[in-house]
């Protein structure tokens, strides 16, 4: 097949290939329409659609950075062609299809930073990667933040570095209201860095903890609580079920492209649980002991996930602890010594003998002995279980998303590996999507890849038949 490619500010370059590619009507579930994949350079706009061979697009919540890389089959010499330097562009559209309603499309411009395995397959071709990330990452990489920022909200410091120190467009911009006034000074590191330090000290309105994450999407910039982001209504029932299964899970339709369409095609426990990290993170107890040179006093503060469980704002309807008791007769929500810290506070400064007729000599109180302990916490039960699942393209799945996850027990014994359709009670549930990348190339195949976490279970872990026995375990009784 021969094809025509149209290179900025040149002749357009005759190129052989198997077939261009097919655009455009939703045949599979797996199809897509790219709509635009343009180099921008010195030269001009470039099209590189007929030579991707595959483009994998990321989006992570830790991170907090969109990205990705295309692989290239070249036989017309581009880079030399087109002088790129890695000061390059790409305008990247995609969407599930032309003609499907209510899908939306990924639409960004990236900068190309790098490229990668620059390999000569003949005298005449050769393949290399495009790594490319977007303009505001890169900017902030080149600027340092370092300025006072007296009596302000924490959101209202993210909104000002996000407008005026990355001239983000306000339209681009999401965020949640932070609580308390702080007077801060940036302490001189780039924009991201910055955002995520003060995501640290950063609470809730009316919510325990201090547990905001800061991450770009193709929405846009967010700066969210992850007791708002679990509030949000499911996007969609995604639901693992092998063919021989028939329609055993309720709820699922008949016809074939939807069964595709919600059908996880594989998935991959990452993490199902951990206890001993649940512990040495302080994800179900921690001390933090906070002391106040200025006034000579400490105060300890106590996390205990059980509590906390019971105050906040989960996934899922149960906790990920039992009540069960060590041998010192403390559960594992009550062992506040597994995890200690020790910071510097300014609590109740403002009112201490000699500064109280002159308050503006301190700070506002930054409220360490709230956020410590629940962000230390809350980071690492966000992440205490992670599955990886791999789905029909998508271009509306985005990190900060809620789903629904069905994954089935494998129990019974029904002859297929599995029990009638029932489902695996406490794995399956709600889920927030915290990475995703999709991935498109030039046969036609477009897949999501989700890394999704709970930090509940959707069946209860305290139902123990045989706790006598246990007990008896716990106290080293044989």
């Amino acid at each position: 097949m021969v094809q025509k490619i149209e290179v900025a500010g040149k002749d357009p370059i005759t190129v052989y290939g198997e077939k261009p590619l097919q655009l455009g009507g939703l045949i599979t579930a797996e199809d897509y329409d790219l709509e635009e994949a343009y180099l921008i350079t010195s030269s001009g706009k470039t099209s590189i659609k007929n030579l991707m061979v595959e483009m994998s697009y990321y989006e992570d919540i830790l991170t907090g950075v969109c990205s990705g890389s295309i692989l290239i089959t070249d036989s017309i010499n581009m880079i030399d062609r087109l002088g790129m330097t890695g000061f390059d562009y790409l305008k990247l559209k995609f969407s599930k299809s032309e003609n499907a309603s209510n899908i939306s499309s990924v639409e960004k411009y990236f900068r190309v930073y790098r490229v990668s395995e620059r390999l000569l397959s003949n005298y005449s071709t050769e393949t290399y990667s495009l790594h490319f990330c977007t303009e505001e990452f890169f900017l902030s990489q080149q600027i340092k933040i370092s300025r006072s920022c007296p009596g302000q909200k924490i959101s209202q410091i993210v909104y000002s570095i996000l407008s005026n120190d990355l001239k983000i467009d306000k339209k681009y911009i999401r965020l949640q209201e932070t609580d308390g006034i702080y007077d801060f000074v940036l302490p001189y590191k780039n924009a991201y860095q910055t955002i995520n330090w003060l995501s640290t000290y950063a609470r809730p309105i009316g919510k325990k903890g201090a547990d905001f994450v800061f991450y770009e999407n193709a929405d846009g910039f967010n700066f969210f609580s992850l007791q708002n982001l679990f509030t949000q209504n499911s996007y969609n029932k995604y639901i693992y079920m092998p063919r021989n299964l028939g329609d055993k899970f309720s709820g699922l339709q008949n016809s074939e492209l939807a069964r595709n369409l919600i059908g996880i095609k594989a998935y991959v426990f990452l993490d199902t649980f951990d206890s001993l990290y649940g512990t040495t993170t302080g994800a179900f107890a921690n001390k933090v002991i906070s002391i106040d040179p200025i006034t000579r006093t400490y105060r300890t503060s106590d996390f205990n996930y059980q509590t906390y469980f019971n105050e906040s704002t989960s996934l899922n309807k149960y906790a990920l602890t039992p009540t069960l008791k060590n041998r010192l007769g403390k559960s594992a929500t009550e062992s506040y010594e597994s995890v200690v810290k020790v910071v510097t506070s300014n609590a109740g400064q403002k009112k201490a003998k000699g500064i109280s007729d002159q308050p503006w000599a301190v700070a506002n109180d930054i409220f360490i002995e709230n956020s410590l302990p629940y962000r230390t916490a809350q980071m690492a039960l966000s992440h205490y279980s992670r599955v990886k699942i791999s789905l029909a393209g998508d271009p509306n799945l985005t990190v900060g998303m809620v789903v629904d996850v069905l994954l089935p027990s494998n129990r019974g014994g029904d002859g297929t590996g599995y029990n009638n359709g029932e489902v695996d009670q406490y794995n399956s549930g709600r889920y927030m999507i915290t990475a995703v990348r999709h991935i498109i190339d030039s046969n036609r195949r477009y897949e999501t890849v989700l890394e999704v976490v709970k930090d509940s279970f959707a069946s209860s872990v305290d139902t123990y038949s045989n706790i006598d026995e246990l007990q008896n375990a716990i106290k080293g009784k044989m």
